[in-house]
């Protein structure tokens, strides 16, 4: 994949390690994202994970990588965004979840788009809103679009933090309201991601709406989010992917 926006809803597959990268590259994987779930909704891996990662991962299939639930520590963020990239990170993903107000989280993603501009400006800034972000009280994701692009951000992810109860996307927002995010972030001329404890029977509900990336984590493994990767579930969630966006862009 050569470019950011793809043509049809491509598949971001999360790993923990290389190990897990390579099964997850049998199937056909568009993003291998790494995070490190025991940290969080988007827990960072370390330096090291990313690398290795990286190293088995063909240069044509970009890596993007998880910083963290990030509390509103603007300096703290940047230097967690550089040491992803350096490791091999194209895409860095921050979540908002210690920015309470707009201006918190310009200044933490301003902070973080100038470091890459100026250290890695090979590497992308994707912002993360949660879908549950009323619990916690952080930004409503539908006002998340807007901050990013005004950033200088490349994409808006929309995730879920709360992962202990299961509840996945589509259980926490409405339809017309990841609708209306997939449909700002195009406005703000941004890719969109969805995630959030999504299932292979979310996929064809979702990809109407044509978002960019699709993102998933525990509906690939055995055993949850934390448990090991499944080279069948990837697979079977490739292959759907790849059928229905096919359909839904061509209509």
């Amino acid at each position: 994949m050569n470019s950011l926006f793809p043509d049809r809803t491509a598949f971001l597959a999360s790993v923990v390690s290389k190990e897990e990268a390579i099964v997850a590259l049998k199937a056909h994987i568009d993003v291998v994202d790494v995070k490190n779930p025991a940290e969080g909704a988007l827990g960072a891996a370390l330096p090291e994970t990313i690398s290795e990662i990286r190293g088995v991962v063909p240069k044509t299939i970009p890596v993007s990588a998880a910083i963290g639930d990030m509390p509103y520590l603007p300096g703290t963020a940047a230097l967690a965004a550089i040491g992803a990239a350096q490791a091999g990170a194209s895409i860095i993903k921050v979540g908002l979840y210690g920015a309470k107000t707009p201006d918190e989280v310009l200044k933490l993603l301003f902070s973080v788009s100038t470091a890459l501009k100026k250290y890695c400006p090979e590497s992308s800034l994707v912002v993360g809103a949660y879908a549950d972000a009323q619990f916690f009280g952080g930004i409503d994701f539908l006002a998340v679009p807007s901050m990013a692009a005004e950033a200088k951000a490349a994409g808006c992810l929309l995730d879920t933090f709360d992962k202990s109860f299961g509840h996945n996307l589509l259980e926490i927002a409405s339809m017309e309201r990841v609708r209306d995010f997939v449909s700002a972030c195009r406005e703000w001329g941004l890719f969109s991601a969805l995630a959030g404890s999504l299932k292979l029977e979310d996929i064809p509900l979702l990809l109407p709406l044509r978002p960019d990336y699709l993102g998933f984590r525990g509906a690939l493994c055995e055993g949850g989010r934390s448990g090991k990767l499944s080279s069948r579930k990837v697979l079977e969630i490739s292959s759907l992917i790849a059928g229905e966006s096919s359909t839904c862009r061509r209509s």
